[in-house]
């Protein structure tokens, strides 16, 4: 994991744009504090926006707004401008004749419409993605009005673990439950809350249950909220999900690795974790990052 770190400012500081950094993660919950408006939306078309010395690349989506989530667009449709080419942070994105819930603010001086903190404020959906969204988006509307602290904050973490049950909206719970298990927590280390410390047994449980029949691809924000007490049956599934990486996936071993090297404490595991290292970011030596992944293996097999 530092190793991504280090990987990423190293090229965030050669970056020649003007952000020259992410911004801090927006997940569900601070999206739907922060924004004017939130909507559902179909993207009629996108197209490039007339140029002129400060927006190269920028491009402009046309939006038929299909339902007002909060706040209230009175138009039958609107644009937002975005620039796809932007490097850091992610830029938003709009993709002809696709659904999206678009979290949005306004520009009080030009009255023109933006998305809420970029690539986290665009969201491309299909139907049914959409309409677990929408439900998530009106119960955490709902808690927010809560004036009771103790009561608001017991009922966030039910919604943050109904998030996390779902592969949908997975991230947007993991996030906030377990900000520390993904790199880019780094950027909103000031506004974080301890949601953990508040999970109980059964919802820890349920976390337990979505992890072990996940589909898709691993969210170490689960495993991290329920390794402790879990240790022996959650080794087991990551070990399992290691074994099975597939080549595209061999960078994000050492997520797996990292939390299975304690199973084997040599100086033979040390040289191997070493050399994985080295080749992490090496995309034009995955053959030798097979055989570190399968020394790995080996080893833990024993």
């Amino acid at each position: 994991m530092k190793t991504i770190i280090i990987v990423l400012l190293t090229f965030f500081g050669l970056t020649s744009n003007v952000f020259a950094y992410p911004i801090s993660p927006r997940p569900l919950r601070q999206l739907v504090t922060e924004s004017q408006y939130i909507i559902v939306g179909y993207v009629v078309k996108t197209f490039d926006k007339k140029k002129d010395n400060d927006d190269w690349g920028s491009k402009v989506a046309r939006i038929a707004v299909l339902e007002n989530l909060q706040g209230k667009i009175n138009k039958d449709t609107i644009e937002i401008e975005f620039n796809p080419y932007m490097i850091c942070p992610a830029p938003d994105r709009y993709f002809d004749s696709t659904f999206v819930i678009s979290f949005i603010d306004k520009d009080k001086k030009s009255g023109k419409f933006y998305t809420h903190a970029l690539n986290y404020g665009s969201k491309t959906l299909k139907k049914d993605e959409i309409e677990i969204y929408k439900q998530r988006i009106s119960e955490i509307q709902q808690i927010l009005n809560i004036k009771d602290a103790e009561k608001q904050r017991t009922e966030t973490v039910e919604w943050l673990v109904k998030c996390a049950e779902n592969e949908t909206t997975r991230w947007e719970g993991t996030f906030e439950l377990s900000p520390e298990s993904n790199f880019m927590s780094y950027y909103s280390r000031n506004e974080r809350q301890d949601f953990k410390s508040v999970i109980n047994p059964e919802q820890k449980n349920r976390l337990k249950n979505a992890l072990l029949t996940s589909q898709e691809m691993v969210d170490f924000g689960l495993v991290d909220l329920v390794y402790k007490d879990n240790e022996t049956q959650i080794d087991d599934f990551l070990f399992t999900k290691l074994k099975n990486l597939k080549e595209d996936e061999y960078w994000i071993a050492d997520n797996f690795m990292n939390r299975l090297k304690h199973k084997n404490t040599s100086k033979e595991m040390n040289e191997i974790m070493e050399e994985f290292d080295k080749l992490q970011f090496e995309y034009d030596k995955k053959d030798e990052l097979k055989k570190v992944i399968e020394k790995f293996i080996k080893l833990l097999e024993k």
